[in-house]
């Protein structure tokens, strides 16, 4: 049986077709381009998923998709996503209908958090928070071995604890929250305002054929020494360790992962990340976690495409 996974993300959309053991058959990618709207959208998607109806047919068993945002996994509905802009798009049915197949939605970081358990840590620790560091933060939570979806499918929204009363301006409308310091739009929004010279830093750092200042662009400069650069980093790295030592504190998970582009900067933002971990009072909790960094660029993908697999067999 071979299942499609879908991370859809405020930047990119990536599409996989991978087995019951996670081995990668096939993958796509196209740019989210949420400006455009949910209905350009969901055309572009069907678009692709037709193409891959097409080669692999009856092998196809279930659709599992993790969308950026505060999804209903019961109505395989996205009610709000604010990286997206987008509310109230029905995702499951016109995928099920132009498929055929079972179609399951949830929170991208969900996905990435079954990925996590999944593929990462081989079902070994049953209690698992991963965090997705991209154009947003997202965290999906594993306790004793499942899914945590909370009251109301919203669980797990860690982007948007309020980490600085009446601070930065976030996606979602308010301040503070921990997206607007660690999200890759919030850290560019810093350098942006902090490099002297920013079209000479893109010269000098940037990857070619790439001129544009990005996270990757940031983390170069950090490797070669840049103070600004590291300097933001280290200060991201701060934020995000409040927002995790809360949730750590909540939690107490065995494994924290960290996945996304972001998660690639870890080598200049985990020693301040670490700092705030030892200061904590109540130290056990931040003793026996185990920090991973995803080695999976997808993860959610896999995460989506596995998830839907196990629910359609149910």
């Amino acid at each position: 049986m071979l299942g499609i996974g879908i991370d859809i993300g405020g930047t990119n959309t990536k599409l996989a077709i991978v087995d019951e053991k996670g081995a990668l058959l096939r993958e796509e990618r196209f740019r989210t381009e949420q400006g455009a709207g949910a209905a350009s959208f969901m055309r572009r998607l069907c678009g692709v998923l037709t193409a891959f109806k097409g080669v692999y047919g009856k092998k196809l068993f279930s659709v599992g998709v993790g969308i950026a945002g505060d999804v209903d996994p019961e109505k395989g509905l996205l009610r709000f996503s604010p990286n997206l802009g987008w509310r109230s798009l029905k995702v499951a049915a016109p995928v099920r209908k132009m498929t055929g197949l079972e179609c399951f939605v949830e929170n991208d970081a969900n996905m990435a958090a079954w990925g996590a358990y999944v593929l990462e840590l081989g079902r070994t620790q049953s209690n698992v928070l991963a965090i997705t560091l991209g154009t947003g933060i997202g965290s999906g939570l594993i306790i004793d071995g499942r899914l945590y979806h909370g009251a109301t499918g919203s669980a797990g929204e860690a982007g948007h604890m309020k980490l600085v009363p009446e601070g930065r301006k976030c996606h979602c409308g308010g301040r503070g929250c921990l997206e607007a310091y660690c999200g890759s739009y919030a850290i560019l929004r810093e350098a942006a305002a902090r490099i002297p010279d920013p079209d000479g830093f893109i010269r000098k750092y940037c990857v070619p054929g790439h001129q544009k200042l990005n996270t990757i662009c940031l983390t170069k400069a950090a490797d070669k020494g840049n103070r600004t650069a590291a300097a933001i980093w280290a200060e991201m790295g701060g934020f995000l360790g409040r927002g995790l030592a809360d949730m750590l504190l909540l939690f107490n998970p065995g494994c924290v992962v960290l996945t996304g582009g972001v998660s690639k900067a870890a080598r200049h933002f985990m020693p301040a990340l670490k700092k705030v971990f030892s200061a904590q009072q109540i130290g056990t909790p931040f003793k026996t976690v185990k920090i991973k960094v995803s080695g999976k660029a997808d993860l959610g993908v896999y995460g989506a495409a596995l998830f839907g697999l196990e629910k359609a067999r149910k």
